[in-house]
């Protein structure tokens, strides 16, 4: 007897597989892949029994390597029955797979695991969920060993049935089915006529063999028609309607429990939900970004005024004591180096980090991507894909290194566009507050980030249209709201902090020395002249912008602290004193959408490689400078008529 289990990731399949099996399991590979699976075989009540544990999967499309292995695996060790093993306390989403497999003809089991923390959440009437489905379902604890000696005895038995369960999907693609089906019941490697077909439409390859050229022709037709007539791919229309078949179904099945829902409970409630959710989420970023504004710059303002307070004469006198023009370059660059760092990077990067592992660690963040995926479906990507945007607004490099966790390249090369263009790291955001938000206020920084979420919104469906294909439907674990430690989020804090002082301080300090001669032997203007037309004609800005935008590529923070420097040794100014708000508001504009830095852009090469790598280069280069251009004449209309 052939026994295989299956599930979603991170469902306990693993120690349910360790109960049944014991010791003596084998561990391989599938061919072409660094996808594992497990074989073990087990006697029970007399009957010889070969078990496999495929890896976990939300779904048999075929789309992920690891659908395609499962989906492959299934297909070639044709099980006598399969274990769904669901996580009861994710039920909604874990019978998303469970139909799938009665749609293919498996016979199937349920092990509903996890219920020693579902009944504590909501009772669940098992009965009433086995008679809709129309398979054994069988509550287990794999880690105690609760409902496993159940789970093999009905197995044993031989008498699971196969499920006459229809999932019923949208009219078009009903009327499809039926007209394609034309009395045929069964493939000729006995799949359902009706479950292959879904397949086909769902892009599985694996399913082409087993029907002729003009079927799979008509497939295309049909899925190409689909999509012009609906505005999506078939797939996801398909995947959206299982997913609400599988809502309706744990609804009827699931009761709440007695006595009134913890505080704890309501938030999550009301976190969720969009009517209450998308509110919250609204003033979460009102929050941050106002709290980043706010404290940053009454924490500017004091670490300033202690450093000047604190050093006195100290690097004038460490000018005298070098002597000549060298003592001032040295003295010169190491201070306004430190007060760079003081005033822009570290009272706005570190207030950022903080209220970044508070939502990491509270578990809202998972919401967060429960909410948007429709809206991120309409960019091509899924609502998992608010997690590396998130990322990249601490870093683009792991946000880039995290796109390849998607399915496909295509999708991977959306996100990366969309996060290198449109999504500030803590850099740019240091840029855009530490200019525009301080010099001009809260309105022209935010109207920054609306035209970035507007950039990104508009990206997303370019890319769309442009490059083809539509991701898979979202799967996600929703973890419950927690409290913060704050000693994890400051050990988290500390970490991400330690690089500014590490890389960018060194960095800048070089940057500095180099300016400092440059100036003090007029060398500056050889370089910034040739770009005068581009800078001061078009951009409106002064011609030594450029030097902050060169300098940008190697870190955006240096290109603020650059730009400091500059004004600081050679005009003995600040920004606000040198460049207008309307000046602020397009340096901060072209900075946000301005080619990577030379760490992202290396995170580029090795994930999409070079071409890929400078077509997005290339064109935030070309869309950041025409953001600033537009900026520009639109003040200077506005100057005209006002």
């Amino acid at each position: 007897m052939r026994l295989v289990l299956m599930g979603n990731p991170n469902v306990g399949k693993s120690a349910l597989f360790t109960r049944i099996t014991g010791i003596g399991v084998i561990s391989a590979n599938y061919p072409g892949t660094s996808v594992e699976f497990e074989e073990a075989v087990v006697t029970h009540e007399g009957k010889r029994i070969t078990v496999f544990d495929l890896p976990g999967t939300y779904s048999l499309a075929g789309a992920t390597e690891d659908e395609k292995v499962a989906t492959s695996l299934l297909f070639e060790k044709r099980p006598d029955c399969v274990v769904a093993v669901v996580d009861a306390t994710r039920l909604e989403q874990n019978l998303v797979l469970v139909l799938q497999l009665i749609e293919l003809g498996y016979r199937v089991v349920v092990a509903l695991n996890f219920m020693d923390q579902a009944r504590k959440r909501y009772s669940l009437d098992v009965d009433k969920l086995s008679n809709i489905l129309g398979t054994p379902i069988i509550p287990t604890v794999a880690t105690t060993g609760e409902g496993i000696d159940e789970l093999m005895h009905v197995i044993v038995q031989g008498c699971v049935p196969r499920s006459s369960y229809v999932t019923r999907y949208d009219s078009h693609i009903e009327a499809f089915l039926e007209d394609m089906a034309r009395d045929q019941a069964f493939t000729d490697e006995g799949f359902p006529i009706r479950g292959a077909l879904i397949k086909l439409l769902e892009g599985n390859e694996l399913f082409e063999e087993q029907f002729p050229d003009h079927t799979i022709d008509a497939v295309e037709d049909f899925r190409e028609t689909f999509r012009l007539d609906h505005g999506e791919d078939v797939e996801v229309h398909i995947s959206r309607d299982r997913y609400g078949e599988s809502g309706l179904i744990a609804t009827s099945s699931i009761g709440k429990l007695e006595g009134p829902m913890s505080l704890r409970e309501r938030a999550s409630e009301l976190t969720i939900r969009p009517i209450t959710g998308i509110p919250i989420l609204l003033t979460v970023l009102l929050g941050i970004f106002l709290s980043v504004v706010l404290i940053g710059g009454y924490l500017e303002d004091l670490l300033v005024d202690t450093y000047l307070l604190l050093i006195g004469d100290f690097f004038d006198q460490m000018a005298a004591f070098i002597g000549g023009d060298i003592g001032e370059i040295i003295a010169s660059s190491i201070n306004v180096t430190i007060e760079a760092m003081l005033e822009i990077v570290i009272p706005y990067v570190l207030v950022f980090y903080i209220l970044l592992g508070l939502l990491e660690d509270s578990g809202y963040l998972p919401r967060v991507v429960m909410l948007l995926d429709g809206i991120m479906v309409k960019l091509g990507l899924h609502g998992r894909t608010i997690i590396p945007m998130i990322v990249g607004t601490g870093c683009n490099v792991p946000a880039i290194l995290a796109t390849r966790t998607l399915d496909s390249r295509r999708q991977r090369l959306i996100l990366a566009t969309i996060i290198v263009v449109a999504v500030p790291c803590t850099a740019q955001t240091v840029i855009i507050i530490g200019t525009v938000g301080k010099a001009s206020g809260i309105f022209w920084a935010g109207l920054i980030y609306l035209i970035l979420i507007g950039l990104a919104l508009l990206l997303g469906r370019i890319l769309h249209k442009v490059l083809k294909a539509e991701p898979p439907s979202l799967a996600i674990e929703i973890p419950d709201l927690a409290v913060p430690s704050a000693r994890n989020i400051l050990l988290k804090t500390w970490m991400r902090m330690k690089e500014f002082f590490v890389i960018a301080f060194p960095l800048l300090l070089v940057g500095s020395l180099i300016l400092t001669t440059l100036l003090n032997f007029d060398i500056l203007d050889v370089l910034v002249g040739p770009l005068t037309p581009l800078t001061e004609g078009l951009l409106g800005l002064p011609p030594v912008i450029i030097i902050a935008l060169i300098f940008g590529i190697l870190r955006k923070e240096m290109s603020l602290q650059i730009l400091f420097v500059i004004f600081a040794l050679g005009t003995g100014g600040d920004l606000g004193t040198v460049l207008s708000p309307q000046q602020m508001f397009v340096f901060a504009l072209v900075m946000a959408t301005y080619m990577p830095c030379l760490g992202v852009l290396a995170a580029l090469v090795k994930e999409f490689g070079a071409k890929s790598s400078v077509v997005i280069s290339a064109a935030s280069i070309g869309i950041a400078l025409t953001l600033g251009i537009i900026a520009n004449y639109v003040f200077k209309l506005f100057a005209v008529l006002g």
